[in-house]
């Protein structure tokens, strides 16, 4: 013979999250210092480091180089899916009156079988 235990337990009741008021309600905007610049840093071009790479036939292409290349990339990847996109809308636009028809022949077929037997 089974016996089946069943204890209860009591949860704990959820609080409601208290509101937020805006910051600026909560405490006043002030007036901010003016800046004072104290330090000008050169802003001249310099030329990029190339870091030479630990195997001698890989050449090692400069950061500029590296984020062209990913743009060029990204922008024939874009190109290509654009591609592929058409093809398959095309490829529904063209098929979609042949499935249409199928379905409703299907169909009249199906109720013409039904309603005899």
């Amino acid at each position: 013979m089974f016996t089946l235990l069943v204890t209860m337990t009591t949860t704990k009741k959820l609080q409601p999250k208290p509101v937020r008021k805006a910051t600026s309600e909560v405490t006043p905007v002030t007036p901010s210092q003016p800046v004072v610049i104290t330090k000008q840093r050169d802003f001249t071009h310099k030329e990029p480091v190339i870091i030479p790479s630990h195997l001698d036939e890989i050449p090692v292409i400069s950061a500029a180089s590296y984020i062209k290349d990913a743009r060029n990339r990204w922008y024939i990847h874009t190109v290509e899916v654009k591609e592929v996109w058409d093809v398959h809308v095309n490829l529904f636009n063209n098929a979609k009156p042949h499935i249409l028809k199928a379905h409703d022949y299907v169909v009249k077929r199906y109720q013409e079988l039904t309603n005899d037997g």
